[in-house]
Formats: C-alpha cells, sequence, structure tokens
C-alpha cells in the first residue's frame, strides 16, 4: 500500500513537472465595456461596445472598426472564417452576416419570419451556410440554412426532452457534436442529429473545447477534462492574471479589464 500510495505521489509531481508552460506571443488593447470578444481562426480579434465593433489584427494586417446601431445591440459575434462572420441580435430577433471588413452582406435574417418568437443565443454548424438557433418559447432548438433561409431541422420542448431541472443557457458545437449547458453548468453532448448522446459527469462554467477535451479556468490554473474518458490534466496559470478565457487552435486568449494576452501551448 504504502509503494503504491508513493507511486501516485511520484505521478503527480511528474505530471505537474512536464506540464508545458505558456508562451506569451502577443496582446490586444480591451476598453473596459466591450465585454463581449471573440477571436476568429485567422488571429483576429472582434470586440463590440457601445454600439462600435472592432476587428483588431496582428502584423501588417488592417484593422477595421464599425458602427452598427442599425443592426441593434449585438448579443454574439459568430466568425466562420476570414470572410465570414454573424451578428445575432437578440434585441432585433436577426441574424447578419458581415465581411472581413465589418460590412454587412446582403439582407439579415429575420428570425421571427422563421416562427422563431424569443431567439436567447445562436452557434454556428461546422457544416456550410448551418447555423443552430435556440428559442427560449417553448424550449424549442433550430437548425436553420442561412443561405437558403429555411429551418432543416427543429426540435420542440428540448429541455422536457432531456429532463432538464434548468434551462439551456448556452449552446455550442465542437467536433461535430452540439453540447448544451444549462444554468447550473450541467453539459450534454448530442450528436449532429439532435440526439442525446450523454450527460458529461461534471458542471462545468463555459464550453471551451481543446483537442477532445472540455477546458476550465480556475483561479490559477486550467483544467481539462476528456469528453470520452476520465482523463484530467492540470495546467499551471499561476502568472496569468484573467477572468476569462477563449481557446483557437494551440492560441489560449486570456481577458482581463483592459487587455487580451494570447499564449501559444504546446503539450508534450
Amino acid at each position: 500500500m504504502l509503494k503504491l500510495i508513493f507511486l501516485h505521489f511520484f505521478l503527480t509531481v511528474m505530471f505537474f513537472g512536464n506540464t508545458q508552460s505558456f508562451k506569451y506571443t502577443h496582446s490586444f488593447s480591451k476598453k473596459s465595456n466591450q465585454e463581449l470578444w471573440v477571436p476568429d481562426n485567422t488571429g483576429n480579434i472582434y470586440l463590440y461596445g457601445e454600439d462600435i465593433l472592432y476587428k483588431k489584427s496582428t502584423g501588417q494586417l488592417p484593422s477595421f472598426s464599425q458602427s452598427i446601431k442599425s443592426i441593434g445591440n449585438i448579443d454574439q459575434i459568430l466568425p466562420i472564417n476570414a470572410l465570414k462572420t454573424y451578428l445575432f441580435s437578440q434585441t432585433q430577433q436577426q441574424i447578419c452576416l458581415i465581411d472581413n471588413t465589418l460590412s454587412v452582406q446582403s439582407t439579415c435574417i429575420d428570425l421571427e419570419q422563421l416562427e422563431i418568437e424569443n431567439a436567447m443565443f445562436c452557434a454556428v454548424s461546422g457544416r456550410p451556410n448551418l447555423i443552430y438557433v435556440y428559442d427560449q418559447f417553448n424550449s424549442t432548438l433550430f437548425l436553420i440554412n442561412t443561405k437558403s433561409n429555411i429551418v432543416i431541422q427543429k426540435v420542440s420542448n428540448l429541455e422536457g426532452v432531456l429532463s432538464l431541472d434548468t434551462e439551456i443557457s448556452e449552446i455550442k458545437e465542437y467536433d461535430n457534436d452540439l453540447f448544451l449547458r444549462t444554468s447550473t453548468g450541467k453539459v450534454y453532448q448530442l450528436d449532429m442529429f439532435i440526439n442525446l448522446k450523454k450527460e458529461l459527469p461534471n458542471a462545468h462554467k463555459e464550453l471551451i473545447f481543446y483537442k477532445g477535451f472540455i477546458v476550465d479556468l480556475n483561479n490559477n490554473h486550467i483544467q481539462l477534462s476528456h469528453l470520452e474518458s476520465e482523463e484530467k490534466k492540470i495546467i499551471p496559470a499561476e502568472e496569468i492574471n484573467a477572468n476569462e478565457l477563449k481557446i483557437m487552435g494551440n492560441s489560449f486568449y486570456f481577458s482581463s479589464e483592459d487587455e487580451i494576452k494570447v499564449y501559444e501551448y504546446y503539450p508534450d
């Protein structure tokens, strides 16, 4: 028994000792009122505050800003690729497409015309032109085609179907599966046909994913819990003072009140 305890202690120490540290690369300045921000897969940062949308780039690439009062208050910024980003407005109940210069393209999608009564949030799909919309009315999940402007799939009473005891507060697609998080932190994994696969064993603060793990920022460390096994990893982050984390590829974006610091992480 003593040998087993010693072995466990040794492996734990080795785990922490071999954890690869982060490598700082660059930062983006951020105003305190810009609470909504998101990176895209080319290294740009989108920030929104006081009716102004900003796109900040690194290196020699140009940055842009645009007043978007006509769209209404922006509740979600949903990058698709370097040339396409969706903006969701809960107050206007619409989804608008912008290009890489932040210019609105074509006509915004009026969700009421698709019989969506109270859309709360959206999630982009890896499948072309598809986006999920969660309607709080009757807890309905819609999958819509933004090119043809039609509903592909609709699931009503989703909270009842999943026997949820609290309301859904976030949705996100990862690796072709759709994840739902409730207000109490429970996370459910659905397949691309919106069939329940499983409930994750632990509560989570946000839907953040990295190479098969779901990720939580907990004070001075980052915890990774594998989606298909009981494997867990801890990444020390004592020197990084942040209140929010987003991940894109190997880039970890840590946000404080006035700055977003970008680090590269290369695990052993």
